[in-house]
């Protein structure tokens, strides 16, 4: 019999190159008016005043400060209240991202209480409303617990309120600005579409004007449909954006096979199960840097010789040598070739259901000043399209994502969960002598640290620290060894000795 399965649909978006155009001119025309548009709406909605609102509010309080008769398009209502729900609907999207991170922050500065423990256990998964009270009754709730309700419905309402919330949400959300003046927005009524061949379809668009039309020719094989972006994209070329769906078609149960991935920079990632992916994704990046560097260099040397020439020389070599074209379409084609590497290696990898466990690389890394060739590569580091094409592969086979928090998981032994040991390079050598390769140990800690019930994903490095050194200490009196004694042995590293020996001072009395 077939395995069972079941199908989901994915919703990703197609960008389609415009063939041609009828009126170019009155197509940027249009796009210069909304792009005042847009910036008016960022300027008059962007701050902390419009926090928590709907966007179908937004027209109301930007069509007093810029009217569609101030910026010419009284005949073209819908395109600017189109312009104007687009750019509150992107202001919408960065505050529930900075919510994301400012809820992290209070479960930091206010963490789960032992009693609030007790009670989620009693009530189990789904209680009901009476059942939820009286598990309130038995199991009080704490000032900590209070505490971190009361900031979180500060959060939703007015996240001023509080001077500690107030700090952060600063950091978090900061006032957004928009210059771009390169697209339109077009909904169902703006627009008709009709295939003329197999391969091309035309668009019929509105315009400023009532009964005129931009007569727009796609290459594509699918009719647009549902909302479309008509786009200046960088090289000069009109594009559409539009909304498409795919089925995939996934294996039905849960997965029963649990993997950690170790997030690296020679190779893609790292399994527990000692598999690289993605390998020769440094070679690329490397590369990526180094031609970047030279290039930069040549152009800016062919700057300065423009600039002591003069005159028309100076004119054409900025006109013919240093232009960004050519420089945009090299880097968007290297960073392809690295997208193409990591997710064709992950799909020969990940080919059933599992469960992936991998770092939560979103914080910045801080860390000491590195050199300028070290932290040029680390910006060329594509911490995000490893995440992405994770989860883009998970959905394709049924698997599951889990991000664990990431401190301290090249450091410690996967084999006692201490740490002991010492790293370098690819090399991670126990206290025993044993050596293990220092990817896969990290990505079996990572693994570990999915089930690990006291280090959460969003707890800060100190306090895991603290936990780590607290288990290194009971380790070591478990095998009849003191702290003083695995330092002379040089079992880990003299940073940890300060709290290493505070710890086993708290521990011995009771018996480490």
């Amino acid at each position: 019999m077939g395995k069972k399965t079941f199908t989901t649909e994915l919703a990703y978006t197609q960008p389609i190159p415009v063939v041609s155009c009828s009126d170019l001119p009155r197509v940027e025309r249009i796009m210069d008016a909304l792009g005042t548009v847009r910036a008016v709406t960022y300027n008059k909605i962007g701050s902390v005043a419009w926090w928590g609102q709907s966007w179908m509010g937004a027209a109301k309080l930007v069509r007093p400060i810029c009217s569609p008769d101030s910026v010419g398009l009284d005949k073209a209502r819908k395109l600017w209240e189109w312009a104007v729900n687009d750019a509150a609907k992107a202001i919408s999207a960065q505050q529930e991202a900075a919510k994301v991170f400012l809820v992290r922050e209070i479960w930091r500065k206010c963490p789960v209480t032992s009693t609030e423990k007790d009670r989620n256990a009693w009530m189990g998964k789904k209680p009901n409303k009476a059942k939820r009270l009286e598990g309130e009754k038995k199991f009080p709730p704490e000032v900590r617990e209070l505490e971190r309700v009361r900031l979180i419905h500060l959060l939703w309402n007015n996240p001023t309120a509080d001077n500690w919330l107030h700090r952060k949400f600063r950091n978090q959300y900061q006032r957004g600005h928009t210059y771009q003046g390169n697209q339109i927005v077009y909904q169902d009524a703006g627009y008709t579409a009709k295939r003329l061949t197999r391969n091309t379809v035309e668009l019929s668009l509105n315009s400023d004007e009532r009964k005129v039309k931009i007569i727009l020719k796609l290459k594509c094989r699918h009719v647009p449909s549902g909302q479309i972006r008509l786009i200046k994209n960088e090289f000069g070329s009109l594009e559409i954006h539009c909304v498409r769906y795919r089925t995939l078609t996934k294996p039905e149960g849960k997965p029963t096979k649990k993997i950690g991935f170790d997030k690296g920079y020679t190779e893609g990632f790292y399994t527990s199960e000692g598999v690289p992916i993605a390998k020769g994704n440094g070679v690329l990046l490397t590369a990526k840097s180094s031609r970047q560097v030279k290039e930069n260099r040549n152009r800016y040397r062919l700057f300065q010789h423009a600039e002591k020439k003069g005159g028309k020389t100076a004119s054409n070599i900025h006109q013919f040598n240093l232009t960004s074209r050519k420089k945009r379409r090299r880097l968007a084609a290297s960073k392809a070739t690295v997208k193409n590497l990591i997710r064709k290696d992950l799909r020969s990898n990940i080919t059933s259901p599992v469960h992936i466990f991998a770092e939560d690389l979103s914080s910045p890394i801080k860390g000491k000043k590195q050199a300028k060739r070290i932290n040029r590569k680390l910006n060329q580091w594509m911490k995000a399209e490893l995440q992405d094409s994770l989860e883009i592969i998970a959905k394709e086979t049924g698997s599951t994502v889990t991000v664990v928090n990431p401190a301290y998981t090249s450091q410690v032994d996967s084999q006692t969960g201490t740490l002991l040991g010492q790293r370098k390079g690819d090399c991670f050598t126990r206290y025993t002598g044993d050596v293990l390769q220092a990817d896969k140990n990290a990505a079996m800690n990572i693994c570990h640290r999915g089930s690990d019930t006291e280090i959460t994903r969003w707890m800060k490095y100190d306090k895991v620290r603290s936990i780590l050194i607290e288990r290194t200490v009971r380790y070591l009196g478990s095998i009849g060894t003191t702290v003083a004694e695995a330092l002379n042995l040089g079992w880990f590293s003299s940073k940890f000795k300060a709290s290493a020996i505070i710890c086993e001072a708290r521990l011995s009395p009771h018996g480490v």
